[in-house]
């Protein structure tokens, strides 16, 4: 009798413990799939750099060339969109240097958006006047700081930029 007892007793045991693993195998993608995208990367975009063209358009010396940035994928949480447009950007390139400069084309101000003057020897903007040289430098207006500059490079012949914004309005730079 009492060794039917350990035996119901191992069975019961074993019944459970099969039992829950079969469960935590189960639960685990249960628990997963509600709580996806908790403590993933969801949004994706304007952290990457994005191609923006051959390096051939910017001319060493020449006065900027001005880009549309559109990213090839973006992600945001479920939805995934293709080639949306983030925003332009002035491009130009050092003669001394050959080194690569890009400007956000958003006014630090207000979010207008810059463009170069008839003599292209300053990027203006047209809602409430401020200026600024081709070296982004603030030269007037009701603007608190210079334009934005974005990282740009030379990646195997094509410029790349990483393309952020700016809060507007306000004296230091703030990703928004």
């Amino acid at each position: 009798m009492v060794d039917e007892q350990s035996r119901r007793k191992f069975l019961k045991v074993a019944t459970v413990a099969i039992g829950g693993i079969i469960g935590a195998v189960l639960a685990v993608p249960m628990v997963r799939y509600l709580f996806y995208p908790v403590g993933r990367r969801v949004v994706s975009s304007s952290g990457e750099p994005i191609d923006v063209g051959p390096t051939s358009l910017i001319v060493a010396g020449a006065p900027p060339v001005r880009v549309a940035i559109r990213a090839k994928r973006v992600r945001d949480a479920w939805a995934v969109t293709t080639d949306v447009p983030l925003g332009a950007a002035w491009i130009s390139r050092s003669k001394e240097t050959g080194a690569l400069r890009a400007f956000s084309s958003t006014c630090p101000h207000l979010g207008c958006a810059v463009d170069l003057n008839a003599e292209q020897t300053e990027f203006k903007c047209p809602c409430h006047r401020s200026a600024f040289g081709l070296n982004g430098a603030n030269s007037g207006g009701p603007a608190k700081r210079d334009l934005d500059e974005l990282e740009a490079s030379d990646v195997d012949g094509r410029v790349m930029v990483v393309y952020k914004r700016f809060r507007a309005d306000v004296a230091e730079r703030e990703e928004v």
